[in-house]
């Protein structure tokens, strides 16, 4: 199978083929610049996955920051968008709708395994369509006994918290309080802090967190070191950084980016 070399993204034009003769359809594109696919639906599912290199992917529901190694599952005709911040492979496979009954129902990131790794470059490498069928059954099984990732960013509906996330994720190191958030939404902390908590299943605090953790992801995937990461994020030492970032992975930084390929 050929691979695309890309400077810019669109709906890829896969996910709208309909052919239950072809249970699943791969694609692959070597995106070369930062680009950004605008917000799109297709009737296939699709799985989302970088070889190499980091994507960012959004839906109504949230953010996903993925490495190497993880993948985004998109249900069919759920709006999403992806964002690349520097060289990625894409390896994608787009499932006909005439597998629904099999496949998982929510997005979600799941953790590539080496199996599921081979099975998608051999489904990408042969263009036998018996071979493609019997591969595409094995790969299913794969995404439905796949481990989930947790490192979603829940979004809200809310304008005033949608705000408010818009400028931490473009300012994650802003040291304002819960109070202050509070005071320029017009309403309490305490009402505030509910509020947060009802749209996104999340404290204000934790999802500060998360949000930092992902941006690190993105800062060490475009050659930050942790010390600058960490400084970048706001943290007062390296020590405070590594240990957040434990807590919320299980993992150290560099450990985390070294099992997930980066």
């Amino acid at each position: 199978m050929n691979t695309d070399k890309l400077t810019s993204f669109a709906p890829v034009e896969t996910g709208y083929i309909i052919d239950s003769r072809r249970p699943a359809i791969a694609y692959e594109a070597e995106v070369v610049n930062p680009v950004c696919a605008d917000a799109h639906s297709h009737p296939r599912a699709q799985l989302i996955y970088a070889s190499s290199g980091v994507m960012r992917v959004r839906t109504e529901d949230g953010m996903w920051v993925v490495p190497p190694m993880q993948a985004v599952w998109i249900p069919p005709y759920v709006e999403h968008q992806v964002d690349f911040p520097g060289c990625v492979l894409l390896r994608n496979l787009f499932f006909d709708p005439s597998c629904a009954d099999n496949l998982p129902e929510k997005c979600f990131v799941l953790t590539v395994t080496p199996l599921l790794r081979e099975l998608i470059a051999k489904f990408c490498k042969t263009s036998e369509p018996e071979r493609h069928e019997r591969l595409s059954a094995v790969i299913i099984d794969e995404i439905n006994s796949a481990d989930e990732e947790p490192l979603c960013l829940p979004a809200a509906s809310s304008p005033s918290l949608v705000k408010i996330m818009e400028h931490l994720e473009a300012d994650p190191a802003c040291r304002m309080t819960v109070d202050e958030w509070a005071a320029k939404a017009n309403t309490s902390g305490r009402n505030f802090a509910r509020i947060f908590l009802k749209e996104t299943g999340m404290t204000f605090g934790a999802w500060r967190l998360r949000l930092k953790i992902i941006k690190a992801i993105q800062m060490a995937d475009s050659g930050r070191s942790v010390t600058e990461t960490a400084l970048d994020l706001g943290y007062q030492s390296i020590s405070a950084f590594i240990e957040s970032f434990r807590k919320e992975t299980g993992y150290t930084p560099s450990r985390y980016l070294r099992s997930n390929g980066c």
